[in-house]
């Protein structure tokens, strides 16, 4: 969806508008993959743990990124991936994951659509020589 809001704006999307993910920016993923293994092994009281640092819906992420791309465009065409994206749980349970090493992700949606936006604009502006100031126009 960033992409295609920086580029055509339009987006077509292969889920319905409310279908809930569990979602994590790479930072936040990276950071916890590192602080989960500098626990000690007495602190865990389990092995595996299923962490998330937001959920959202397609369109409450559109919702998010029109706030720097006002114009954008969301097509719901689902597919097959709906039934995939349908068998997930829309949320994590991360509490012991907090309790155990303290866990804590930095990033909600907004923080996540705005590092996008500044993240991927110098390479779409690159090639139309645009500001961020004119992808909202």
């Amino acid at each position: 969806m960033f992409h295609d809001a920086l580029t055509t704006k339009v987006h077509h999307c292969y889920l319905i508008p409310d279908t809930r993910l569990p979602m994590m920016y790479i930072d936040d993923l990276l950071t916890a993959t590192v602080d989960y293994m500098q626990v000690l092994d007495k602190k865990l009281s389990m092995r595996t743990y299923n962490i998330e640092a937001v959920d959202f819906t397609p369109e409450e992420l559109a919702n998010e990124l029109r706030k720097c791309v006002p114009d954008l465009e969301v097509v719901y065409n689902p597919d097959h991936r709906q039934a995939i994206a349908d068998s997930w749980p829309q949320k994590f349970d991360y509490s012991t994951a907090v309790k155990d090493w303290g866990y804590r992700p930095l990033y909600n949606m907004s923080a996540m659509c705005e590092v996008m936006v500044q993240s991927l604009l110098p390479k779409y502006t690159i090639r139309r020589n645009q500001t961020l100031e004119e992808v909202k126009e």
